[in-house]
């Protein structure tokens, strides 16, 4: 996947991490939304998720130190501006505007994948809205 950051308008290109890496990830993204009892399956079928659960669902993965981690190890073979994404590209202050972008791209590189045929796959039909539609936007 290839973006230009909203902030710096720097190219970003995001390849999808190994397997064992991609799981990790997904699987510590999980961990820390149980931690906070928050039920992911509920949130995405009320038909629409609102802006404070974004913000909560946010603050959960953001907040854990593991999942950040994880992402930058994710990311190990995906560049910035050309150079190969590391902690450190992130020590300049302008680059940091672009970081939150950068992960949620990284989350859906790398996360969405085990997750986009689940409800299909178990013949459950999402509703107009739902959680199926949902996570095709992310």
């Amino acid at each position: 996947m290839e973006f230009t950051t909203k902030g710096n308008n720097a190219k970003v290109v995001l390849t999808p991490a190994g397997l064992d890496e991609a799981f990790k990830l997904k699987s510590l993204v999980e961990k820390s939304l149980i931690k906070q009892n928050i039920n992911i399956f509920e949130v995405l079928d009320k038909g629409e998720i609102s802006f404070e659960d974004l913000v909560q669902l946010a603050m959960v993965v953001d907040s854990d130190i593991d999942v950040f981690n994880a992402c930058f190890e994710c990311m190990k073979k995906c560049t910035y501006k050309d150079v190969r994404i590391t902690k450190e590209l992130f020590e300049d202050e302008a680059a940091r505007g672009d970081l939150y972008e950068i992960l949620f791209y990284c989350l859906k590189v790398n996360v969405y994948p085990f997750f986009k045929h689940l409800l299909s796959s178990f013949g459950i039909n999402s509703p107009k809205g739902g959680a199926g539609d949902v996570l095709k936007s992310i």
